[in-house]
């Protein structure tokens, strides 16, 4: 008796150890191998049955039904995750699956240079596929959700858009790249303000002039000295005049060439005809230009023109200021840079 039942498990044994050689067998003949890089997307919400379906049209696995078998003895059915995929003459039908349940997706990459304004930042994405312009500026001027990630009340995220590269994957929104931009600006701010000087300007404040100082800095080693001359003319009253602020509330208008009439522009933003500090920042600045307007030097410059090499000349008093526009604007301004 005893030696009948060890004969019918070891007939049952073979039996199993058959079954799966043959299976695996079918499964290894079908594990087809991409002749070439070949990029899917799969979207959310799609089941076993579709996602192999995409995966055979792609070309990337030879059957279907054997990527089913394959993903239903692995118990793996419930865990392939949507996203962007590239697969290649390296991936066999095991490294298939693999990917699609690590979320091994395409991951790239953009870069934000410093100084650029929702618009431009905007159209950079779009540029660069990664959003619409629409999308962007959308969620970047919703005064909601500054507040969300800001905490104060502030219009838009002007000025809070971390100048870096970012690391994204498709279909990542709006929300999710201004998310990393303010994430990144709170981490640099922070840093800075763990040295913070005893400024009279509140954190929107300071945001606000480093927006400016990036913009009217050709050399990175003046930014402290443009710093110093607008912590000054704030101190006493006096008006920044500084272009970049006109240019800003010109907007779309600007053509590229600034005129007197344009220093003339009723905006909040025109420091020609505002004492004050804009409402609020006119670029996206970076580490530099944040660290200089919490930093400014002291030198007691009140004064700066252009030298028209990138660089310019700072002065204590307007008669030496009147000296350096002789010396490096021989003709009249014309555009009124002499701050």
């Amino acid at each position: 008796m005893r030696s009948r039942i060890s004969l019918l498990l070891t007939i049952l044994t073979l039996l199993l150890i058959t079954s799966f050689v043959g299976i695996y067998g079918y499964l290894n003949y079908y594990s087809y191998t991409p002749p070439n890089k070949v990029i899917v997307e799969i979207p959310r919400g799609r089941g076993l049955k579709e996602i192999s379906r995409m995966l055979e049209h792609s070309g990337i696995v030879k059957s279907d039904k054997a990527f089913i078998v394959y993903v239903t003895i692995k118990r793996v059915h419930n865990r392939l995750q949507a996203g962007e995929y590239k697969f290649g003459p390296a991936d066999n039908m095991s490294s298939v699956i693999d990917k699609l349940v690590n979320g091994d997706v395409i991951v790239r990459k953009f870069t934000i240079p410093e100084g650029l304004n929702i618009n431009e930042i905007a159209n950079l994405l779009e540029e660069k596929g990664v959003l619409t312009k629409e999308e962007f500026i959308e969620k970047a001027e919703d005064s909601n959700f500054a507040k969300q990630l800001l905490g104060e009340n502030i219009a838009n995220f002007e000025g809070y858009l971390f100048p870096e590269t970012y690391f994204y994957k498709k279909r990542t929104t709006a929300e999710e790249i201004i998310a990393k931009m303010v994430s990144r600006f709170n981490k640099v701010w922070n840093s800075l303000k763990v040295n913070d000087s005893n400024i009279d300007l509140s954190d929107h404040e300071i945001v606000t002039l480093a927006s400016i100082i990036d913009k009217e800095t050709g050399d990175p080693g003046e930014r402290k000295s443009i710093s110093e001359v607008f912590h000054n003319r704030l101190e006493i009253g006096m008006r920044l005049e500084s272009d970049p602020t006109v240019v800003y509330a010109l907007g779309i208008a600007f053509n590229g060439d600034l005129t007197k009439d344009h220093l003339k522009t009723k905006s909040e933003y025109n420091t020609y005809i505002n004492s004050d500090l804009p409402p609020g920042p006119i670029a996206n600045p970076g580490k530099e230009s944040l660290a200089a307007a919490l930093n400014p030097s002291e030198y007691h410059f009140l004064y700066f023109v252009s030298k028209g090499n990138g660089t310019h000349a700072f002065s204590k008093n307007y008669k030496d200021h009147l000296k350096a526009v002789k010396k490096y604007q021989k003709r009249s301004r014309t555009n009124g840079k002499m701050h």
